[in-house]
């Protein structure tokens, strides 16, 4: 993508997947761009970034970990690999009652109904319990391999997250299997999924934690993927009251005490002890039910307890595809980078130029970049995000950029600009600075420092006239403008209306009152210019008096009651004063509804405030008698259809009557005997 700025300095922009994504080379593509096997570009976040690496040791899943609203708690101790649970007097007491009913527990999960799923990855199954009694109430079998966690939505859907198969299984309600999804984000990672901890999110999506990713993957409550979400910024979203509980229950605080000082008097409650039947119980639908309390707990513990590997790809390479100026010996000016680099990681920016493309491919390698004193190259950093071109002048211009890490952590880079030609300030100094070429060099690119600030400074005075320019600002600053000039936009204006009005605003200010100001102010609205016809102009020369000589007596001389108030020359000026209809030309009768309401409040607004107006709407129409001024209201023409509707407006969904055609299936008079036959032959 390329653009200018204030000095007539043009970019590339590389700033889409497309620009990174690495292809064949092709005759019409020589010198396509290249990306190594340890980056990758992620689409959904727009970043370029280091893969992550698997941990030398695979996380392992969390111990189960399960609070009941009413306040007891279920664990898995990790000492002894049993399940037990605390009741809210302190003691605990293992479940369940039966011997053998569990292998090996792993996650655990609550429902509203008050079962509890026990994740049991060694006999391959989740097993449901009753926890009043450690009764087995059900189990969830169907396609599990090693299911390490389990959770619940407020909707009902039990999501399993197994680990061997790589996939979270769905299960209903009713704890029947409604289908699965692979646990790898859109960009296929990791390559191969082991997810060890499952949840839903406030918004209904399922996040996902793998043993060897460093981000929680993110899907849909079906499981399309979603972009990748960091730890931290989960965590971020959860309230100081729900870390609080984290907290709380690891120091062994009671639960009850814990779970009041985060919900307060909201504390939820769910039906002990399940249904008549399995699944029977509805979903949750209001804000205080048990099912969105329990997501939430369960979301919390999960994120308050959990630690990803941060593994990634030591090294990195990018290198951009052939960049044209058009121009020979252009001299390429500097590459800004958009970026965030952490400690432990850097960028390197290295540049290469020819004036012939087949050089890149037959040729030696010629990159160059800025050096430190030491002859090392110079990194790009926060504190300093570009860096100038030192190679050559050419016409075009590759880019290598070299991601470096301790492994630890990546750079995430959204976009590169690389801009030309340079706008040198040595240009306008005399001659004699120029005399040593090197000394020229190097005074050409010290006065880039002060061109880049000035620049800046310049680009922001142009965006800002070019934001002063109705024609061109972006649609929330228009709306700014005109408040400025006190206008107020009715929601039914389109942009382009809103732009020519406030571009015609002073002109308009001037005319306010006035039919010309009228006029233009409604064909800006309606792109039609309105009649407005005073009706003083219709007002005879007198009043016409029956029995007084002159005046007639009848045909055409309109009545009116007599006033005790005003004599009749009087009366008749003040039925013709300060009164004045607006013709309104439209080309759909089923306009009128939305235009003329506005049209309505636009003469209202910017009429004198003594005068009395109305509004007539004019269609394309020819009545005698009805619209038969010419040159105000009789108007020759209709829509363009291939026929001709017969007044009314269509009605969607009803059959549209067979048109009307004049001269084909509609003939005024007589039809002449092989009038259809010499229609065929074009006669």
């Amino acid at each position: 993508m390329t653009a200018r700025d204030a000095n007539g300095g043009t970019w590339y922009m590389l700033r889409w997947g497309r620009d990174f994504a690495p292809r064949p080379a092709t005759a019409t593509d020589p010198v396509p761009p290249a990306l190594d096997a340890s980056l990758f570009w992620d689409d959904d976040r727009a970043t370029l970034e280091l893969l992550p690496k698997p941990p030398a040791r695979p996380i392992a899943p969390l111990p189960g970990l399960a609070v009941e609203p009413g306040g007891a708690v279920y664990r898995v101790a990790p000492e002894s690999g049993t399940l037990l649970a605390r009741d809210c007097d302190g003691t605990e007491r293992p479940i369940p009652c039966e011997s053998h009913v569990l292998a090996r527990p792993a996650g655990l999960a609550l429902d509203r109904r008050g079962l509890l799923y026990v994740a049991d990855p060694a006999a391959r199954r989740v097993v449901v319990l009753l926890p009043d009694d450690g009764s087995v109430r059900d189990v969830l079998a169907s396609g599990l391999r090693e299911p390490v966690d389990v959770a619940v939505s407020p909707a009902g859907r039990i999501y399993v997250a197994d680990r061997a198969a790589g996939a979270i299984v769905i299960f209903n309600a009713r704890h029947t299997r409604r289908g699965r999804f692979a646990a790898r984000n859109a960009e296929g990672l990791p390559a191969t999924p082991r997810p060890i901890a499952v949840m839903v999110d406030a918004d209904g999506t399922v996040l996902v934690a793998d043993a060897s990713h460093p981000r929680l993957l993110r899907f849909t409550a079906l499981g399309e993927p979603l972009a990748d979400v960091q730890l931290p910024s989960a965590l971020a979203t959860l309230g100081d009251a729900e870390r609080d509980l984290g907290s709380r229950l690891a120091a062994g605080a009671a639960p009850a005490d814990a779970l009041l000082a985060l919900y307060g008097d909201t504390m939820p409650s769910f039906a002990a002890g399940t249904c008549a039947r399995v699944g029977e119980c509805a979903p949750p639908v209001t804000r205080r039910d048990g099912a969105t309390r329990l997501a939430a707990v369960h979301r919390a513990l999960r994120l308050l307890r959990l630690r990803l590997g941060r593994a990634f790809q030591s090294f990195g390479t990018f290198t951009s595809a052939a960049l044209d100026s058009g121009t020979l010996d252009t001299t390429w000016h500097r590459i800004d980078v958009d970026a965030d680099i952490p400690g432990g990681s850097s960028l390197l920016l290295q540049t290469w130029t020819e004036n012939d493309l087949a050089a890149f491919t037959a040729g030696p390698e010629r990159w160059t970049a800025p050096l430190d004193e030491r002859g090392r190259p110079v990194p790009v950093t926060g504190a300093l995000p570009e860096q100038l071109v030192q190679s050559e002048p050419g016409r075009y211009l590759r880019l290598r950029l070299t991601v470096i890490s301790d492994g630890s952590t990546t750079p995430s880079v959204r976009a590169l600009r690389v801009i030309y030609p340079r706008v040198s300030y040595l240009d306008l100094l005399p001659r004699v600075y120029r005399r040593d070429a090197e000394g020229a060099r190097f005074l050409e690119r010290f006065l880039a420092l002060f061109e880049r600030r000035l620049t800046g400074i310049e680009d922001r005075y142009e965006r800002f006239s070019i934001e002063l320019d109705p024609d061109a600002a972006p649609a929330d600053v228009l709306d700014w403008l005109a408040s400025l000039i006190n206008l107020t936009f009715d929601p039914s204006w389109p942009v382009e209306r809103r732009r020519a009005l406030v571009a015609a605003a002073m002109e308009l200010y001037r005319a306010r009152g006035t039919p010309a100001g009228l006029a233009r102010y409604v064909e800006i609205y309606t792109g039609i210019a309105p009649v407005i016809l005073e009706r003083f102009l219709e007002r005879p020369a007198r009043a016409a008096l029956l029995g007084r000589a002159g005046s007639p007596g009848a045909g055409g001389l309109p009545t009116a009651p007599p006033s005790a108030a005003l004599p009749p020359d009087e009366q008749l000026y003040a039925e013709y004063a300060h009164r004045f209809t607006v013709l309104v030309y439209l080309l759909d009768p089923c306009d009128a509804e939305a235009l003329l309401p506005v049209v309505d409040r636009i003469v209202e607004l910017n009429k004198p405030a003594h005068t009395v107006h109305a509004l007539r709407a004019i269609y394309p129409d020819a009545r005698v008698g009805v619209q038969s001024s010419l040159g105000l209201d009789f108007v020759l023409g209709g829509r363009d259809a291939a026929g001709t509707r017969l007044g009314g407006c269509p009605v969607p969904g009803e059959p549209q009557p067979h048109p009307a055609i004049l001269g084909h299936t509609s003939v005024l008079g007589e039809r002449r005997p092989g009038y259809l036959r010499e229609r065929e032959l074009g006669l």
